[in-house]
């Protein structure tokens, strides 16, 4: 089962068929309405940051429309209006699919370009994951050898990373470019594992906590983002870019 809200087309909680949790929502959110809910699936858009636009875009402080809803799926929409446009000019459409299936949470995002100048954008889904302690779990996926960008240092720098395996030991904000799709959170805690699976349109992984931070409560979740976040996205008009982010959880 899935709950979403409105605000943000922001899914805050997935529980699997067996009733596990594994969406976390941060103790400092705020559910007024008056900043973006920190937890849950979070839509970074039409900038993932930093750059000219406010931190993250605008699309997980606005209200979207529910267009249709069912027992197992609801899709949402957000398109311009003033207050976007006066933040970034260009006409668009947004759907945001979220389906539950016996397998895991399926997630479908589609960006369409209603005006008539391409534009480019980068995004990801700001995903909080529900974890039962930041010390016993290991983020895996094929790593080895790939460059991460490292925002945690001032400047920004490039590592590269010598293992499949990334665990999780300090405050972290790092961009791995080019890796999205087969990245695994094992959780020996849960005795589970949960795949952050995506075929098309996001194009790296961002891996975000705030280690040691007692206030957002650093221990309980992880945030293991898909992208586009190292390379903008061009949408010419009256084309559309769709991308892809499934949950499948599974015993470790």
């Amino acid at each position: 089962e899935a709950t979403i809200y409105k605000f943000g087309a922001a899914a805050t909680s997935y529980k699997d068929p067996q009733g596990v949790e594994w969406l976390a929502v941060r103790p400092d959110a705020k559910f007024d309405g008056t900043k973006a809910i920190s937890g849950g699936i979070p839509h970074c858009f039409p900038q993932f940051g930093p750059g000219a636009l406010p931190q993250h875009g605008f699309a997980r402080d606005s209200y979207w429309d529910v267009i249709s809803a069912g027992e197992s799926t609801a899709t949402f929409q957000l398109t311009d209006s003033e207050k976007t446009r006066e933040i970034w000019p260009y006409p668009f459409k947004a759907l945001y699919t979220v389906t539950v299936t016996e397998e895991g949470l399926k997630t479908k995002l589609v960006i369409q370009n209603t005006g008539e100048k391409p534009f480019e954008f980068t995004g990801a889904l700001h995903s909080y994951f529900d974890i039962s302690n930041i010390d016993d779990i290991s983020i895996v996926g094929p790593f080895k050898g790939k460059e991460i960008l490292d925002r945690m240092q001032n400047p920004a720098a490039t590592i590269v990373a010598d293992s499949d395996a990334i665990n999780i030991s300090t405050e972290t904000d790092q961009v791995v470019e080019g890796v999205v799709g087969t990245v695994k959170i094992n959780d020996k805690g849960k005795g589970k594992s949960l795949l952050v699976s995506s075929k098309q349109g996001w194009a790296d992984t961002v891996l975000w906590n705030p280690y040691g931070n007692e206030g957002m409560g650093y221990k309980n979740f992880v945030c293991v983002e898909a992208a586009a976040a190292m390379k903008p996205v061009s949408v010419e008009p009256g084309s559309s870019w769709i991308a892809d982010m499934d949950l499948i959880p599974s015993a470790l």
